[in-house]
């Protein structure tokens, strides 16, 4: 890796980090959601800084370049975030029918049966 990419990289996941916890404070961001990105800008910069421990992973789990082991974990975490992401918005879409059926639900026992009578 050479220097320039590694530095590129360092400011990068600096400047993403940076813009995560300014998302945090200004509550445009749950902390929750926030943890996977503040952990991946930490993993690029640990990687940056010891580019070492890519060769030592890819050849662990051999892998023929360290390139590729990069790139099949870093699909691999952005599918995985991907899911839950999927996981957390059919659970809102359910939320909000269901807060809608209610709501209707309601609004009809409230306003009765007048509602099919139209108004002069």
């Amino acid at each position: 890796m050479t220097s320039t990419l590694r530095v590129f990289l360092i400011l990068l996941s600096i400047a993403v980090l940076i813009f995560v916890f300014r998302k945090i404070r200004k509550t445009d961001f749950v902390i929750e959601d926030s943890l996977f990105w503040i952990f991946f800008c930490i993993i690029l910069i640990l990687v940056s800084i010891f580019p070492k421990i890519c060769y030592m992973f890819s050849d662990w789990f051999g892998f023929e370049s360290p390139t590729n082991f990069v790139f099949l974990v870093t699909i691999f975490c952005l599918l995985g975030k991907e899911f839950f992401m999927s996981i957390k918005v059919t659970k809102l879409q359910n939320k909000l029918t269901n807060l809608i059926q209610e709501y209707t639900i309601d609004s009809k026992k409230n306003t009765g049966s007048n509602d099919m009578n139209p108004k002069s």
